[in-house]
């Protein structure tokens, strides 16, 4: 709305643009530090997850057993349920073995009988590796690949970069415009 003043006329002052872009853009920010922080690690759960499921344990037809281990994967160890408090296992290879002892019960069944894990192996170059349960009729060795794992914390680390790079475009975007308005 323009009128005529005695001194000239009046213009309304011209409106500042941007300030959404800006709150936008930092907001943006704000989040995606946060899902740096966060997605890694909720998207390696779950990948992870899925491949413990997914995973389904082979015999090995007695004890000891013997496995090409690959540094990409994770094995869990079980023996029957009936034998698994009496079973005392132990792991050799030509290498560094990582064997950790398992206490928990969790049990899945192999050829219609049950077994127990007993515990979970891994090694730090690709070898054979012998597994020995003394007390034990059988063992069952189920294979978890890391790689899924590691790429759904890749997946975790990309997806908040990326939207963190779009954020502070929009951030720049904003202070440019408003700094023309």
């Amino acid at each position: 709305m323009a009128y005529q003043a005695s001194y000239g006329m009046y213009q309304e002052p011209r409106k500042k643009r941007g300030l959404k872009r800006i709150i936008f853009g930092i907001l943006g920010i704000i989040a995606n530090g946060i899902g740096l922080l966060v997605m890694p690690l909720v998207a390696g759960a779950i990948v992870a997850a899925f491949a413990v499921m997914s995973s389904t344990p082979v015999s090995t037809g007695g004890s000891p057993a013997t496995l090409d281990a690959s540094v990409t994967s994770l094995y869990y160890v079980s023996v029957p349920t009936s034998e698994a408090v009496s079973v005392s296992c132990s792991v050799d290879g030509s290498s560094d073995v990582e064997w950790e002892p398992d206490v928990s019960s969790v049990t899945t069944t192999v050829d219609g009988v049950e077994y127990t894990e007993v515990g979970s192996l891994q090694v730090l170059d690709d070898q054979e590796v012998t597994i020995t349960c003394d007390g034990a009729s059988d063992i069952a060795v189920s294979d978890i690949g890391l790689i899924g794992t590691l790429i759904g914390v890749g997946v975790g680390l990309v997806i908040p970069i990326g939207l963190g790079i779009l954020a502070f475009g929009l951030l720049i975007w904003g202070i440019i415009a408003r700094v023309r308005s």
